[in-house]
């Protein structure tokens, strides 16, 4: 993927501040950034454009909505079941993040249910994906950063 370059000094402040919090109204935005709220409009339209800005996420605690067992699994996949099976992945419908990478294991993969015996079912299933050959389970305590 080719790296895109920031046209000026305040996109790289409002990805900042987006990242900092996504909830903040354009009017509040372009009041910090000490910037016209057309202006900042029409930065963030154009950051959008480019893919640097995909979507605003809201920053969700899973325990507070009831998902008491969190997992991340690394899983392993014949290279050439790759794109199958990173598909299969992401049509879980408890998978909340699932990440593709290079490195000890081929993908990353959070999952969130109510309890223990729903993940054990979801972890059953990825297992049963044609393709894979291995699935590390690791539970999630607690979130630092």
């Amino acid at each position: 993927m080719r790296r895109i370059k920031l046209s000026d000094e305040a996109d790289a402040r409002i990805i900042t501040l987006l990242r900092q919090n996504a909830d903040l109204t354009n009017r509040e935005m372009a009041k910090r950034l000490k910037l016209n709220d057309s202006t900042l409009r029409k930065k963030i339209i154009a950051l959008r454009r480019k893919g640097i800005i995909r979507r605003r996420l809201a920053d969700v605690n899973a325990e507070r909505l009831g998902y008491k067992s969190r997992m991340m699994l690394a899983v392993d996949a014949e290279p050439s079941r790759i794109v199958d099976v990173g598909k299969k992945l992401a049509a879980i419908p408890q998978a909340r993040f699932v990440f593709a990478m290079s490195g000890e294991n081929d993908f990353l993969v959070v999952i969130w249910t109510r309890d223990n015996d729903s993940m054990a079912k979801v972890v059953e299933s990825v297992g049963t994906i044609e393709g894979i050959v291995k699935v590390t389970q690791n539970f999630l305590w607690d979130r630092l950063k």
